[in-house]
């Protein structure tokens, strides 16, 4: 049975020693300022600064005492779980409990440098909280787990995750959402409803035992269509880790806007971390930075190589303007790469224009900024980006993407509101194209799902394969169902006849 530890501490800064970790420490200097004296004995109370600290300093001490909160939260998980757990039960399970409320830039370990996050545990654990059980489509609000789950497979190194996001009634969403981003299944407290606390008395057990029991199942007996697996994207959008580390409370912003896009468009795509750029960049056909500021000399060199080797890079206006501690850069790197968009666009393209070669798009500025309104049921004021059909940056982005990259390797007409994840299995020839959709009657009590299709989709088969068979899988079927496909050179034609909440279609390959 899986440990999970949910705790916090608190400590004074004589408590704080750099045991693993080096953070940079506070100078004689910053000392002087914040506390009006260098020798912290006589400072009353280390954790509050001085009445004469200027804002700058203020903000430097909340960032060392809450780097070292993280330190000392991984540090005490690791001697009481990791150390003197393990030697009582070698083969324990653990994870801490988390949380990153709607996809920000803040979280118990986001402070911890790369080598120490989740170091020696078993999966991952993030709690995404209320927000994320009630959806309004109307404002283009889906309450979905795309982008935070992409992000947890990329700072976990591949590893399974929990998806705790508190909705009660979209069980299946929940599950689905679980197979189709490489995660587990629902989080172990989630359980029945108890009638007494419900609002409405049109709740009933049966409305959780039935479509999680049929999705669990259904998950056990596809595990070698789900684990272990490959993704089959073909964009990589980089995750600015670095800037996050720093507290800067904006990072996340364009890359949540341009992954609303890509999510809408029916893009595959993965999210890599900064740090894994050198390492990462040549697995994918295009890399998206969104305002990715802080990169080393070594990473724009290695950008540079990946555009001359015939990769596609789209690059925002403040990307590599500054070193990785944060410092600008003499001349930021890029510069060469930095072309202004014509008039009516919102990028500068440099070559590789309609996926012949390498290429650049440079789009120097856009709305990354959301706007915050109120959805119906939440009781805080939620920020949200416009739905597509209302957002002319978002068409113009997704026009202007597939006019640079080239065709997408998923083309579907399924409405925005169904999003798509693709897999390769290791061990089984197949592409496995996961299909959630959203559409529900969202003034119901219970899940009550609103089915769409057809949908026809195009799909772009890994080099050296053709489609033998597709296969229809999902857990309400009576049985799998084959579709009807057409091999059309390196891709596969078909068609889905309909989508209730969650499917699979199955593309069985051979070798040509």
């Amino acid at each position: 049975m899986p440990i999970t530890s949910h705790f916090q501490s608190k400590y004074s800064l004589q408590q704080v020693a750099p045991a693993r970790v080096k953070y940079p420490l506070l100078t004689k200097e910053e000392i002087q300022g914040i506390f009006g004296i260098v020798a912290l004995e006589r400072v009353p109370d280390v954790l509050s600064p001085g009445p004469d600290c200027p804002r700058n300093l203020q903000s430097r001490l909340r960032l060392v005492l809450a780097q070292a909160s993280d330190l000392k939260r991984k540090e005490s998980f690791d001697e009481v779980f990791i150390e003197y757990g393990r030697s009582l039960k070698p083969d324990l399970l653990l994870a801490q409990w988390n949380h990153k409320y709607d996809f920000r830039p803040h979280d118990e370990r986001c402070l911890l440098p790369q080598e120490l996050w989740a170091r020696g545990e078993d999966y991952i654990w993030y709690s995404q909280g209320p927000s994320k059980a009630i959806s309004s489509l109307s404002q283009g609000y889906l309450a979905d787990m795309g982008l935070p789950s992409r992000f947890m497979y990329a700072a976990g190194g591949g590893r399974p995750f929990v998806i705790n996001k508190y909705d009660y009634k979209r069980w299946r969403i929940w599950s689905a959402e679980a197979m189709a981003h490489h995660g587990t299944a629902l989080a172990y407290h989630a359980g029945p409803p108890r009638l007494e606390q419900e609002e409405s008395l049109n709740i009933a057990p049966e409305d959780y035992y039935a479509p999680v029991i049929r999705y669990q199942r259904f998950m056990f007996h596809h595990e070698e269509l789900l684990h272990p697996a490959t993704p089959w994207s073909q964009i990589a959008l980089v995750y600015p880790k670095r800037a996050e580390m720093q507290t800067e409370m904006d990072c996340l912003d364009a890359l949540k806007r341009m992954g609303q896009h890509l999510e809408d468009g029916h893009w595959l795509f993965d999210i890599i971390l900064d740090e894994q750029l050198i390492e990462r960049a040549g697995d994918y056909d295009a890399l998206i930075l969104p305002e990715i500021q802080r990169l080393s000399v070594a990473e724009g060199e290695r950008v540079e190589d990946y555009v001359r080797e015939g990769g596609r890079l789209v690059f925002t206006g403040n990307s590599g303007r500054r070193d990785e501690d944060g410092s600008a850069h003499g001349e930021p790197l890029l510069q060469a790469l930095r072309v202004e968009p014509t008039e009516g666009r919102i990028g500068g393209v440099a070559g590789g224009e309609g996926g012949g070669g390498g290429g650049t798009m440079h789009i120097p500025d856009g709305p990354w900024s959301p706007e915050t309104v109120p959805i119906k049921g939440i009781p805080q004021e939620m920020p949200i980006f416009p739905r597509l059909e209302d957002d002319d940056f978002g068409q113009r982005f997704l026009k202007e993407l597939e006019q640079f990259v080239g065709r997408p390797r998923l083309v579907t007409d399924a409405p925005w509101f169904v999003r798509v994840r693709a897999w390769c299995p290791r061990g089984v020839d197949a592409v496995v194209i996961h299909w959630i959709n959203y559409q529900q009657d969202e003034e119901a009590v219970i899940e009550i799902p609103i089915p769409v299709g057809p949908l026809q989709a195009e799909c772009e088969i890994p080099g050296g394969f053709q489609a033998e068979r597709i296969e229809w899988h999902y857990p309400e079927m009576r049985e799998p169902v084959v579709l009807e496909h057409v091999n059309c050179g390196s891709n596969v034609r078909f068609a889905i006849p309909r989508l209730i909440v969650y499917g699979m279609s199955v593309l069985y390959l051979r070798g040509k």
